[in-house]
């Protein structure tokens, strides 16, 4: 894995962590993911009729690319804003990344990708480490009880339906991102998942909790209205040049930061068990990172 693509899928990570931070700090989880999506749409459009122009793309493979994987990712806001209603940070944040052995599938099954084995050994050692980050301990007791929190747990739920949308839209995006330039792609996608997103979030929603949200959380929203864009903005780029499997479970170590800033700065329970979880999740990444 090059070094360009490591450095962009790190910052794209840590960016990443950072938002799911301030969405699980926020009053109403939905209506402030609506809020950052919509700013940062507004924000990036001048860079995206830049790029549109520079890189004359058809407005068919827009409406295409786009409108196939806007539709994954709306499904992905609605699980992701539930999760976060109902689960700690270092808890429903791994859950929601575990999505690299999905993307290892898809990937060779509908890409054509293959994966060494180092990298195969790396995805393993980071779904090893994402399944016991769910554990109280390392005992046999506790072995299955992540399995059946799937089925008992509401935002242990929404975290793996988030997760299944994360898989399906890797494979989607990395598509889309090969045929348009990135940039362009990563907005259109952002804007047509919006189209989807606000009739549903103002339909479940009272008009006063967008006005209330905005109040309490503009300096939040601001910020998640760039790091959000921009650092899905440097994933789509990592995808043009790199295998899709790789990049997805590089991006995994966002499960380590998430975990710090929930031990740390929420003050959440499970400390020693997530941070264990998490050097496996990172010397998974590094096995990843150093593959061919």
């Amino acid at each position: 894995m090059s070094y360009l693509a490591i450095i962009l899928v790190l910052l794209s990570a840590f960016l990443h962590s950072l938002k799911s931070l301030l969405i699980k700090s926020s009053v109403d989880k939905q209506v402030f993911l609506w809020w950052y999506a919509t700013v940062g749409a507004v924000l990036y459009f001048p860079v995206f009729l830049f790029f549109y122009f520079k890189a004359q793309t058809p407005i068919n493979d827009l409406l295409i690319y786009g409108g196939t994987t806007s539709i994954i990712h709306f499904f992905y806001c609605i699980f992701f804003a539930k999760s976060y209603e109902h689960g700690d940070l270092s808890l429903v944040y791994p859950i929601m990344r575990a999505s690299p052995a999905l993307v290892l599938i898809f990937a060779v099954l509908f890409l054509g990708e293959s994966v060494t084995l180092l990298g195969g050994l790396g995805v393993f050692l980071i779904v090893f480490g994402v399944y016991i980050i769910n554990m109280k301990k390392l005992t046999l007791s506790e072995i299955k009880k992540p399995i059946f929190s799937v089925f008992k747990n509401r935002s242990t739920k929404y975290a793996f339906l988030t997760m299944l949308t994360v898989a399906a839209y890797s494979v989607f995006d990395k598509v889309g991102a090969e045929k348009i330039h990135p940039i362009v792609f990563g907005w259109t996608l952002t804007f047509m998942t919006l189209l989807l997103f606000t009739p549903y979030v103002f339909f479940i929603k009272k008009n006063n909790l967008f006005k209330e949200e905005w109040r309490v959380n503009k300096k939040s929203i601001l910020i998640n209205s760039v790091i959000a864009q921009g650092g899905y903005l440097l994933i789509l780029i990592a995808f043009t040049f790199e295998k899709v499997s790789y990049v997805a479970s590089l991006r995994q170590l966002s499960i380590v930061f998430a975990v710090l800033m929930g031990s740390h700065i929420l003050k959440e329970e499970g400390k020693n068990i997530r941070l264990l979880a998490s050097v496996i999740i990172f010397i998974g990444a590094f096995l990843i990172a150093t593959a061919e």
